[in-house]
Order: C-alpha cells, then sequence, then structure tokens
C-alpha cells in the first residue's frame, strides 16, 4: 500500500501482508516522525460487482443455441452481456459503448463476414482497444491457440467444442487481460507517458 505523510509529504510504500486486516495501523514517519494512520480497509462481502464496477460483454454469435449458452454465462458472471444480430448493429452498439468482453463467433453475420469487426477492432484508438478483451470461437483453431489469436488480431480463441468450459476459459483471459495491461499502463506512467 503506498502512503503518503500529510505532514512532510514523505511516500511510503507499505507492504499488504504488514497492514493488519481487522484493525487500524499507526506508524510514525521516518523522516519526520509524525504519526500516519491506516484505516483498516473494509471487505465487501458480496462477490458481486457493484453496478458501476459491472463490465459489459458484446455477444456477436448467430446460432441462437450457443448465443443462450454464453449470455446464460456472461450473466452469471456477473456481466452485463448484450447481443449484436449483425456486424452493423455490433458496429453501432460499439460506438457508444464501451465492452470489456467482445466474443465472437467466426460464422457470425455470413453477409458481412466478422471482417468488418476484425476491421473496426483494428482501426480503434490503442487506448481504448487495450480495454477490450477480443474472444473468437472458432471451428478452425484450437483454444489458447496463441499464435491464430495473433494472426487473427484476437486476445484468446476457444474452439466451439470447449464452450462447456467458458466460464473458466473467460474468468482466466480476463484475468491475464487486466493483468497484462495492468503493468502495460504502470510501465507508462513509470516512464511519464501515461
Amino acid at each position: 500500500m503506498n502512503v503518503t505523510c500529510h505532514n512532510c509529504k514523505t511516500k511510503l510504500n507499505i507492504p499488504d501482508h504488514k497492514i493488519p486486516k481487522d484493525k487500524d495501523l499507526t506508524l510514525a514517519c521516518p523522516k519526520c516522525k509524525e504519526k500516519i494512520r491506516i484505516p483498516v480497509v473494509k471487505q465487501q462481502k458480496s462477490a458481486q460487482l457493484s453496478l458501476e464496477d459491472r463490465l459489459n460483454a458484446l455477444v456477436c454469435i448467430d446460432d441462437n443455441d450457443l448465443k443462450k449458452k454464453v449470455v446464460s454465462i456472461i450473466g452469471q458472471m456477473g456481466l452485463a452481456a448484450e447481443i449484436a444480430l449483425d456486424t452493423k448493429a455490433a458496429l453501432n452498439k460499439m460506438e457508444y459503448h464501451i465492452y470489456h468482453l467482445v466474443i465472437i463467433d467466426e460464422s457470425f453475420d455470413q453477409q458481412k463476414g466478422i471482417s468488418g469487426m476484425m476491421d473496426r477492432m483494428n482501426s480503434i484508438d490503442m487506448s481504448l482497444r487495450r480495454r477490450i478483451c477480443l474472444v473468437l470461437i472458432s471451428d478452425k483453431f484450437n483454444t489458447n491457440d496463441n499464435m491464430a489469436a495473433l494472426n487473427t488480431s484476437v486476445n484468446s480463441i476457444i474452439h466451439r467444442d470447449d464452450i462447456i468450459h467458458l466460464e473458466t476459459f473467460l474468468s482466466g483471459v480476463l484475468a491475464d487481460h487486466k493483468n497484462f495491461y495492468m503493468v502495460y499502463n504502470d510501465s507508462l506512467k513509470l516512464a511519464g507517458k501515461a
């Protein structure tokens, strides 16, 4: 935890494991000896995200059975899911909303294909693109095929046969995405570029 002395403005970094979980901590500033009080951090009892923290997901799938499964799993994970009926509707939704997770089936919108979606994802500002975790459902590629994911400009791929493991898969993918860009953004801040 980062703490700043209110008297001399000295910045301290106190390891989290040294801070008691059940009571306030008071310590003396090593520079000016002023007392610094660190209040106990209240733990949230609910595993559900608050409305402000709730992640949004955009589902781009034509197959009704698959769409229902995916939307159900996303809802169980606490994400707010919206469904796009075609590429035009998906692009329109993306103009006005930030989706933290976009799941697209490679057979989505047979008239335009997923190329319109991929073109849009590849042309948006990188600061926005980094906030979106793009997952491709595929019949051609294996789950977690990182080279295929890189080649198709998605964050991760799940094979259609592995949909029964979607919740575990998405939990890992979203955690990896968040952690990767947390490190990236922290590095930009340290370099003075953010």
